[in-house]
């Protein structure tokens, strides 16, 4: 791709050359320049081409080595998971904040059963890092003394508490005071949080009750959630299966009602992934409305805020919107989470193929899904859907990675002191790694090649790029304006095996294209395959345009049921 854009800049510029200076060459000089420099462009993206149809040849033999191996590792179906037997793990955040201040239920009897299903769980999913149980319960008991002792009526704590009394769950990169924060490491002392992340801060401000912190890869790694740590995450549909990453662990929790609503986080589809993996919603935010404070890894490049977002996660559409305008705190009016969604008359876009040589074509299912998606939504918009097909996107998965990898000062393994640009040998840390002395996985010793490799890229070829992703922003703001949506595959299969994503990931194109469009976006459970998989598309919308995504999602849950849960060997269901 590199030698393409070189191309392109040379042709450019040899262009205007001939145009400005018309009298000092010959025509037909000039003619035979231009036919040559079109030659060359062809042989430059001839070249371009072949060489990603090597890497991805090199993938699928990778992939046929390694799959029958997999395939052989998860061939006996392991037991499910208890069935919930708590109605009130059944119940939105919303109304159970409802039934907390209005006395129909105690703040104290709801955490109970969320500690009581993440305890039932935990050592089937291992999805919990750390826990503050005794630290909650307390702060659910001081919760109904207060709303006892009558100081507030319950107009005043839904206005100014909106989540009183409400357990919620945050993964592990995110500081909640006292509990750990090691992103995945192992470290020879453990890392506790010294404070709260501002997200954090701001749901406990508005009443919630963080209660445990949730697994993720090494330093958010990777999208399998497995450390050296803590180890490996489970699927709660299949405990074979991934349940994605790097927010896996808050996804395994809330999918099997553990949690109601969490934090988590997303550079390149990291909370949208295990969404869509385990079925539930997922949103990443348009970006630097939420602070990401207090999360690890971070970076001090201009960029990072604008490619990394905190975003949050739940079971039910309906809980979105008041969270994520509690997550947004002083910055919420911007994005008029408030304001009531008519979507009547609202435009329709979808992609069903970026045209990607690296992109595999979506699972049967997956399509007809997404298909069915977009037919309920121009009945319910009262719109024909209009079918996207844009050339740059077949780009957008080397677009997004240079543009992450080229990032200065993100936290690694390689780093001299934290925060530093300087960096360790990264050879050196690959012969420990071979050597089996080494404490890291495999994704973030990767992350230190590639970072090597991006940063070869020349400014030319980088200025070309991060031109061709303006450019796919412009299509969709022209598209969609401030009242239309788009609809996407998040990926394109259901949840893979365990250690599958690593000859798959190329696949992650769909999700990574909004990160670098910087486009808020919901994965939205939309039904179940035949082995009872979820399956998850993804709603986004123009920067700002939140309430849209969330809009739709909330019209999603209705027509094909949101959320399942997961299933039981038990035969009584509740």
């Amino acid at each position: 791709m590199r030698c393409q854009l070189a191309q392109i800049q040379f042709s450019r510029a040899v262009t205007l050359c001939i145009v400005r200076q018309p009298r000092r060459m010959h025509p037909k000089v000039g003619l035979h320049i231009v036919l040559l420099i079109n030659q060359e462009n062809a042989v430059a993206e001839m070249l371009s081409e072949c060489a990603k149809r090597l890497l991805w040849i090199l993938v699928w033999i990778a992939a046929v080595i390694a799959h029958p191996f997999v395939r052989l590792a998860n061939l006996r179906r392991p037991k499910s998971l208890p069935r919930i037997r708590n109605p009130l793990l059944l119940e939105r955040a919303t109304t159970l904040a409802h039934k907390i201040r209005t006395q129909q239920v105690t703040s104290e009897e709801v955490m109970r059963a969320f500690i009581a299903r993440t305890k039932e769980v935990q050592p089937q999913l291992n999805c919990v890092v750390d826990e503050r149980y005794e630290e909650a319960l307390q702060e659910a008991q001081q919760v109904d003394k207060f709303i006892r002792s009558g100081a507030k009526s319950v107009e005043q704590m839904e206005m100014e508490t909106p989540f009183l009394g409400v357990p919620f769950s945050v993964k592990e990169s995110i500081g909640v005071q006292g509990l750990s924060n090691t992103s995945g490491q192992k470290l020879r002392t453990k890392k506790i949080a010294a404070q709260d992340a501002r997200t954090v801060s701001l749901v406990r401000a508005a009443g919630g009750i963080p209660f445990v912190v949730t697994n993720t890869p090494e330093l958010c790694m990777c999208y399998e959630t497995d450390n050296n740590n803590t180890g490996r995450t489970n699927n709660p549909y299949d405990l074979r299966r991934s349940p994605g990453g790097s927010s896996g662990g808050e996804a395994a929790l809330l999918a099997s009602a553990g949690s109601v609503v969490g934090l988590a986080s997303d550079v390149g589809g990291s909370a949208r992934l295990p969404a869509a993996f385990t079925g539930i919603f997922g949103h990443k935010p348009s970006p630097g409305f939420v602070s990401n404070e207090g999360h690890c890894p971070s970076s001090s490049d201009p960029n990072w805020d604008r490619f990394f977002s905190v975003a949050l996660m739940g079971r039910y559409a309906e809980d979105l919107a008041p969270t994520l305008r509690v997550m947004a705190g002083e910055n919420a009016a911007a994005l008029n989470l408030q304001q009531k969604v008519d979507l009547k008359g609202m435009r329709v876009c979808y992609v069903e193929d970026d045209g990607a040589v690296f992109t595999r074509s979506l699972d049967p299912e997956v399509r007809s899904a997404l298909r069915k998606a977009v037919n309920h939504l121009e009945k319910s918009c009262g719109v024909k859907a209009e079918k996207l097909c844009i050339e740059e996107l077949k780009d957008i998965f080397e677009i997004a990675s240079t543009i992450l990898l080229k990032m200065n000062a993100v936290e690694c393994m390689f780093q001299v002191e934290p925060g530093s640009k300087e960096w360790k040998s990264v050879t050196w840390e690959w012969v420990r790694y071979f050597a089996c002395m080494s404490d890291y996985t495999f994704p973030p010793l990767l992350y230190g090649m590639l970072k090597r490799i991006a940063d070869k890229v020349s400014e030319e070829d980088f200025r070309e790029m991060v031109s061709c992703n303006q450019r796919i922003k412009n299509i969709f703001k022209e598209k969609l304006g401030e009242h239309g949506v788009v609809i996407f595959p998040s990926f394109t299969e259901p949840a893979l095996l365990h250690r599958e994503i690593y000859y798959k990931f190329l696949n992650v194109s769909y999700l990574v294209t909004f990160n670098a469009t910087e486009m808020p976006v919901t994965n939205c459970p939309v039904g179940m395959t035949a082995q009872g998989l979820p399956i998850g598309i993804q709603v986004a919308a123009n920067p700002l345009q939140d309430r849209l995504t969330i809009a739709v999602a909330e019209e999603l849950q209705k027509a094909f049921g949101g959320w399942v849960a997961p299933p039981s060997d038990e035969k009584e269901t509740v």
